[in-house]
């Protein structure tokens, strides 16, 4: 890849299926917001009401901020909206710029394979434990922080192999300055 060329987007069979997971990820990650909204509206109403107040809002205002926070880490490693050190990326050794790159995305998917390992133990182990006000299962609660560290860990292997292979991912300021280049 010459420097005064800019990179196209990368494209592959598997474009559609990703994108297909990661609209799947982002409804699920809007619902828990709106969720954890009206939920805490509703909280914030009660206090002002005459009768007592639902005791499960709160429960469940917890929960879907665990799932919320779970379920968009994969998508946030496709879209580099994960929190990153980008200093190494304006590096003019562009072969620099890929090894970190892939070495930082193979620290993330050993970390997410970890989390994954541990969230199947709690979704295998957990189910006898009840949550205090909804008794809902425990290992329900955990299924969609297992699926979200599974999503993170395979897109961390599938973007650790694309860097590898394809060079380093440029964030849009980065292309900007390849195109002006």
């Amino acid at each position: 890849m010459s420097s005064s060329q800019p990179r196209q987007r990368r494209q592959g069979p598997l474009r559609r299926i990703v994108a297909i997971l990661t609209a799947v990820e982002i409804t699920i990650g809007a619902v828990a917001l709106l969720a954890i909204l009206v939920l805490v509206f509703t909280q914030a109403a009660q206090r002002y009401t005459p009768f007592g107040g639902f005791a499960w809002t709160g429960e469940l205002a917890k929960f879907s901020m665990i799932w919320l926070s779970f379920s968009v880490m994969g998508v946030l490693i496709t879209s580099r909206g994960h929190i990153a050190l980008e200093i190494v990326d304006s590096f003019k050794n562009q072969m620099v710029v890929r090894v970190v790159q892939a070495l930082a995305l193979v620290i993330v998917v050993a970390v997410g394979a970890g989390l994954a390992y541990e969230a199947w133990g709690l979704v295998t182990t957990q189910g006898i434990i009840k949550s205090p006000v909804l008794r809902l299962p425990m290992s329900l609660v955990y299924i969609p922080v297992l699926i979200g560290v599974v999503s993170l860990t395979i897109r961390s292997a599938v973007a650790a192999v694309d860097v590898l292979v394809n060079g380093p991912q440029l964030t849009d300021y980065e292309e900007s300055e390849v195109t002006a280049a």
